[in-house]
C-alpha cells in the first residue's frame, strides 16, 4: 500500500504551485491576502494594478491595511516577465 502511494505523493507534490524559490514579504502578503479567492496572477499579466486593487477592495472583496496594499502592489509592480517572455 505505501509503496504504491509514495509515486502518488511525489508526484503530488512536484505538481504543486508552490514557488521553488524564497519568497519575499511582498510576494508572501500578496499570496496570504489575495489567492484565498482567486489564483495567482503573473505580475506582469496586468499594467493597472492600482486600479485593480481599488475595485476590489470597493467591492468589498478584501480588507487590506495600507501596508499590506503597498506591499502588494510593491510586488506586483516590481516584479519583471521572465526574459523567455
Amino acid at each position: 500500500m505505501i509503496a504504491r502511494a509514495l509515486p502518488l505523493l511525489v508526484l503530488a507534490f512536484a505538481c504543486s504551485s508552490a514557488p521553488s524559490r524564497p519568497l519575499s514579504e511582498e510576494e508572501r502578503v500578496y499570496r496570504a491576502k489575495c489567492t484565498s479567492c482567486h489564483r495567482a496572477y503573473e505580475p506582469w499579466d496586468r499594467t493597472d494594478w492600482p486600479a485593480v486593487l481599488d475595485k476590489m477592495q470597493a467591492d468589498k472583496k478584501t480588507h487590506l491595511s495600507a501596508e499590506e496594499r503597498a506591499q502588494i502592489l510593491t510586488f506586483l509592480e516590481g516584479t519583471p516577465a521572465p526574459a523567455s517572455r
